[in-house]
């Protein structure tokens, strides 16, 4: 059964959601030193995000600790985007693993749900744009999959 999208999923600016949004902040402004691949995986993906500014590396690594315990949380983030929205709604099928690398972080978020593939690759082009555009990519809605359209 097709589960129905909410758009309130625990929007706030209690002070942890306040630090988690400076450091993507952070990340947005300085989008130019950064630098992301991704591997299509089977039943997901594997990306590296770096950066050579050993500052920069931290706030990065802080910045996926935060969204990897948000997302356990089911703490949304960008309730106003409908990739967001359904990235969270589906947490209990996806999962995100991490760990620090040399100048960034790998992350890889996998499902077995073959549906959700697409959906993860969404939320990599979404990821690759802020990396790529910064700021403007950051306020405009984000690519979804055919079925959430």
């Amino acid at each position: 059964m097709e589960k129905p999208l909410e758009y309130k999923l625990g929007r706030g600016t209690d002070e942890q959601h306040l630090k988690d949004q400076a450091l993507f902040k952070e990340l947005l402004k300085e989008h130019d030193s950064l630098k992301r691949e991704t591997v299509n995986i089977e039943n997901g993906i594997i990306s590296t995000t770096t950066a050579k500014n050993p500052a920069l590396v931290k706030v990065l690594q802080k910045h996926v600790v935060g969204m990897e315990k948000r997302f356990g949380m089911g703490r949304a983030i960008r309730s106003w985007d409908p990739l967001f929205v359904a990235l969270f709604q589906y947490k209990d099928e996806i999962s995100m693993t991490y760990r620090n690398v040399e100048n960034g972080v790998e992350a890889t978020l996998t499902t077995e749900n073959p549906k959700l593939i697409e959906l993860i690759q969404c939320h990599d082009e979404t990821l690759h744009g802020f990396v790529n555009e910064g700021f403007e990519a950051g306020g405009r809605e984000s690519p979804k999959p055919e079925w959430l359209k």
